[in-house]
């Protein structure tokens, strides 16, 4: 009998832990989850030649992708990225900022500032 009751309560002070450990495990889950800009985002879709594109914080860092139309040049795709990445780092001026420009499923552009 003793040491059922001591195997119980050994059992019960391990599921106490359990929710400390899902709380933890959710609060850190909260932290990577991007957070969208939804104004810059709206900014970035109503570019000519910009098929879908999204802004958002993630890890500590402001990301911007541009998805693109096939009639987008290159050079076009880059100074789009360039901009956004400009408008970023203004914005979010203690955060590492990312760009990047997709057309037809490939990486065209890609702008990083630290």
């Amino acid at each position: 009998m003793l040491l059922l009751s001591v195997g119980c309560s050994a059992n019960e002070e391990n599921n106490a832990n359990e929710p400390e450990k899902e709380e933890t495990t959710v609060k850190e889950e909260q932290k990577n989850e991007p957070k969208q800009n939804k104004e810059l985002t709206k900014k970035v879709k109503e570019e000519e030649g910009v098929l879908n594109g999204q802004v958002y914080m993630q890890n500590g860092m402001a990301v911007g992708t541009l998805v693109l139309d096939k009639k987008v040049s290159d050079a076009d795709a880059k100074k789009l990225a360039e901009k956004y990445a400009k408008e970023l780092k203004e914005e979010y001026k203690d955060m590492k900022v990312n760009v990047q420009a997709v057309r037809d499923g490939k990486n065209v552009a890609n702008i990083t500032l630290d």
